[in-house]
């Protein structure tokens, strides 16, 4: 038996997947069927009639002028909806679709390892997505993985742990990044700072409006003379150790005055399979900032531990977490069970894992019947909505059948500034 650990790449037309075996040191990437010069898989399905069968990514083309049946794509951008594809009398929600996609690329790539199975799976998106975060989570019940073993990220994050498993040299300064796809160009910054002994890991994105994807298709030379101007701007900004460039725009075609620009006195390279790298790193080593002090800060990312405070016989006072920030907020889950004494308050805290500094507010739970200390047992949750808006959910427990539940549920919205 081989474990593999897996890290997938999901965006809206494509998919890539990334591997790790026990006896490598590196993560691989699969390529294309008959094409070795890219990663990318597309989301793209044929449901073959006469057969009753799915045929997915690379082995689509290879049957679908030569079979009866029905081909699928745009198959993201419809999870969520009340759309169906009926085949063979019965019908597919997007959401199912999806699901036996994702698993027949999994299998496929299995096939061809009999001995492998998946001992981690990490995957990374474009951008958060409540349908299809929720058919992700499903592919954890299909391989039989762990919570632990199994994990969602964005795409900045993946980035991240791609850079932090490189040589230590290439991240002396800064680190840059520019996205070009069909969506546009997007540049990326990593900026270091330290606080004591604490290393601070900024991710800046920034959106380059003056190339679109369409100017891939006119005059090349022009655009690579605007990304030159662009990229000379951005070299001047800060110090850069290390430039990537990633996404279907960028190829050695066109990039001739702009490579020069980008490497002078720093290295440069271009990939196409930055995120699903990052994402098998993660698989096959955890998150690089866990057990260091590290701390990586993005758009998506919380810094807040969101928690209570509560005071002990001594007169003491201790903080105890309902969720640890430090990760996407869609990954922030927990809960906390406490039991109150002679008070229906609650002292909320909301602490920033780099400063020390805390937000503080008191929740008055009305309505809660009359009860001996220590018997009114509250289970308590926090359920974000994005990067800067939640709510905590408070439960009443009830103690055993000496003092029943009330089945209450309050909801106090929250918010917090940086």
């Amino acid at each position: 038996m081989t474990e593999m650990y897996l890290g997938l790449d999901l965006c809206r037309k494509n998919l890539q997947i990334s591997y790790f075996r026990e006896d490598k040191g590196e993560p691989e990437s699969i390529y294309q069927l008959n094409n070795t010069e890219t990663y990318q898989l597309p989301n793209v399905m044929f449901f073959c009639t006469d057969e009753n069968k799915w045929y997915v990514g690379n082995n689509v083309s290879s049957v679908r002028f030569q079979k009866n049946g029905k081909i699928i794509d745009d198959i993201v951008s419809n999870v969520g909806s009340t759309n169906q594809v009926v085949l063979n009398g019965e019908a597919y929600s997007y959401d199912r679709l999806l699901l036996i996609l994702l698993k027949s690329q999994i299998e496929d790539f299995l096939s061809r390892n009999p001995e492998a199975v998946i001992r981690r799976l990490t995957i990374t998106i474009e951008e958060y997505d409540a349908a299809v975060f929720g058919v992700l989570k499903k592919l954890k019940d299909e391989f039989s993985l762990d919570e632990k073993d199994f994990h969602i990220m964005s795409h900045e994050n993946a980035f991240f742990q791609y850079v932090m498993r490189q040589d230590e040299k290439h991240r002396i300064n800064s680190i840059a990044m520019f996205e070009y796809d069909i969506y546009g160009m997007n540049y990326y910054r990593l900026d270091r700072r330290n606080q004591g002994k604490t290393a601070i890991y900024n991710l800046k994105k920034e959106r380059i409006d003056e190339i679109t994807y369409p100017m891939l298709f006119e005059d090349v030379e022009k655009l690579d003379e605007t990304f030159a101007e662009i990229a000379k701007k951005k070299m001047r900004e800060t110090f850069i150790s290390v430039v990537y460039m990633t996404g279907s725009g960028f190829h050695d075609k066109w990039i001739e005055k702009s490579k020069k620009v980008l490497c002078d006195g720093r290295k440069v390279f271009l990939g196409q399979n930055i995120y699903t790298k990052g994402a098998c790193y993660h698989a096959r080593y955890g998150a690089y900032e866990q057990e260091r002090d590290v701390v990586f800060r993005s758009r998506e990312f919380i810094i807040q531990d969101i928690g209570v405070q509560i005071g002990d016989t001594e007169g003491r006072s201790r903080f105890y977490p309902i969720v640890s920030g430090g990760r996407e907020w869609y990954n922030m889950k927990g809960n906390l069970t406490l039991f109150l004494d002679d008070t229906n308050c609650l002292e909320m805290v909301y602490q920033d894992r780099i400063s020390g500094d805390s937000q503080r507010e008191i929740i008055e739970v009305h309505g809660l019947p009359k009860r001996p200390p220590k018997t009114t047992k509250l289970s308590l949750e926090v359920e974000l909505y994005d990067a800067k808006n939640g709510a905590i959910i408070i439960r009443d427990v009830g103690f055993g059948k000496i003092y029943p539940t009330t089945n209450k549920i309050y909801r106090r919205e929250i918010s917090w500034a940086e």
